[in-house]
């Protein structure tokens, strides 16, 4: 919660006081009664009176008046709600090289384990695509709100091939370009691309000419290199070299998103669960001010009705 006007909620500080004042008055109060020499005539003038809910509206209006303070400070609070409209597209390295165990049970094993805490982040209106790349890439499955649909297509991906990240990525906007809407519209729906890969593009189109695409669609590209950075790494005996970092973290910047390594499967859902929770929920601005003018309106009302109610002022 922050506040327009921050500095009247110095003004709060009355409202110990007037409590202090108020436990003050009963005390003296109560030290008055007590020096009546007849009790007894004494609870036989004034009646029985009550205990406990004799406090009730000096409490709600003080509770009112704080709300009142409060309301004069202008207080705004950020809200967290889900992007309903959201799309994101996965895409997934499926060469060869994602056969690799550096990576336990395997890079790709690891990549879809951890793509499933990434759509778990998700609203449940959110769609999601997932695109698979070797030497070319894949639908695998088209954007949609049924998630059943996408593990299922994720967990038939299999490891072979080369890798085409340029095509891959291409294909990628193509299939956001409807979701994406117009670059310069600010209502336009939230759209991500998720680039997993281990290792350097050798097929295809150039990936850093792609992500200018992916820039000028209003598109940002997450790439995460995942496996070790040692080049030494072999998949049936043939060296499968390490992550390009240096090209996904220009496709990253490129587009406005973030470059991240993962080593560790471990690590790789971490990143996944971030992606998706950084994505899938937005912070909204909501002025509280009348809610809480109302708040200590009524509350201060019900202290002076309740007051003249059960004290017998009203008939």
């Amino acid at each position: 919660m922050s506040f327009h006007q921050p500095a009247l909620l110095f003004a709060l500080l009355a409202i110990p006081v007037l409590a202090g004042l108020y436990v003050l008055a009963q005390r003296r109060r109560r030290k008055y009664t007590l020096r009546f020499t007849e009790v007894s005539l004494l609870a036989s003038v004034i009646g029985r009176r009550p205990a406990v809910r004799k406090h009730v509206p000096p409490a709600l209006f003080l509770l009112g008046a704080a709300a009142l303070v409060l309301a004069m400070a202008q207080p705004v609070l950020n809200l967290e709600v889900a992007r309903n409209d959201a799309a994101v597209m996965l895409v997934i390295d499926t060469s060869g090289s994602m056969d690799a165990s550096d990576v336990s049970p395997t890079r790709l094993d690891a990549a879809k384990s951890a793509a499933h805490n990434l759509i778990d982040q998700l609203p449940a209106n959110a769609r999601v695509g997932l695109i698979g790349f070797s030497t070319y890439p894949i639908v695998a499955s088209s954007l949609t709100d049924n998630r059943d649909t996408v593990l299922s297509a994720l967990d038939a991906l299999q490891a072979g091939g080369g890798t085409a990240t340029g095509d891959a990525l291409a294909l990628a906007i193509k299939e956001l370009a409807p979701a994406s809407g117009n670059p310069g519209d600010n209502s336009r729906p939230p759209t991500m691309i998720v680039l997993l890969t281990d290792g350097v593009t050798n097929r295809g189109s150039d990936p850093l000419q792609v992500a200018q695409q992916s820039k000028a669609a209003g598109i940002p590209i997450q790439t995460i290199g995942v496996g070790s950075r040692d080049p030494s790494v072999t998949v049936h005996g043939q060296p499968v070299g390490g992550v390009d970092e240096q090209a996904l973290s220009q496709i990253a910047s490129t587009t406005g998103g973030k470059y991240y390594f993962a080593e560790e499967s471990g690590k790789l859902g971490e990143i996944y669960s971030t992606l998706g929770s950084q994505f899938a929920w937005r912070f909204v601005r909501f002025d509280a001010t009348i809610p809480a003018v109302i708040v200590g309106a009524v509350a201060v009302l019900l202290a002076a009705m309740l007051s003249l109610w059960w004290f017998r002022v009203l008939p």
